[in-house]
């Protein structure tokens, strides 16, 4: 009998696929209620992370090897949407491929609370970070954010 060796990359490219079949389903609920007749298809989905603080939430995705000129950042009637693509060395024959190749799309709903128009983003290092600050509802004007 032979026996295989357990590989702990092979527990994150299965949560990639699932992340990607639960987004694609929920996405095909909302374009169907929304009726819209096409959906968009991304070949992975990077991982994130949203952090939260009295004034903004934080949000970071790994994007390592997306060149900064192929990030499209956008907001659509509340939804954040980050889409890029990542290509493979031109002229090479992969012989082995681990990292996810292709076109990503992530989408976020976002709170009420965020003050929309002062959103901005920082791309460093691979990581894009997307600061997404609170309204001051107290003194009803835009709290300001320093970019480092």
């Amino acid at each position: 009998m032979r026996h295989h060796r357990f590989d702990p990359r092979d527990l994150f490219t299965l949560q990639d696929r699932m992340n990607r079949l639960f987004e694609e389903a929920a996405d095909r609920r909302e374009g169907a209620r929304e009726g819209e007749a096409e959906i968009e298809r991304a070949d992975w989905i990077p991982a994130a992370d949203v952090y939260e603080d009295e004034r903004e939430y934080l949000l970071a995705l790994d994007l390592p090897g997306i060149e900064r000129e192929t990030l499209d950042v956008s907001l659509d009637d509340g939804r954040l949407a980050i889409r890029g693509e990542r290509r493979g060395p031109e002229g090479l024959n992969a012989r082995r491929t681990e990292r996810p190749q292709g076109r990503f799309v992530r989408t976020f709903s976002l709170p009420d609370a965020v003050d929309r128009a002062a959103i901005s983003a920082d791309y460093k290092d691979g990581v894009l970070l997307l600061h997404l600050p609170k309204r001051d509802e107290r003194q009803g004007r835009r709290l300001k954010i320093d970019v480092r």
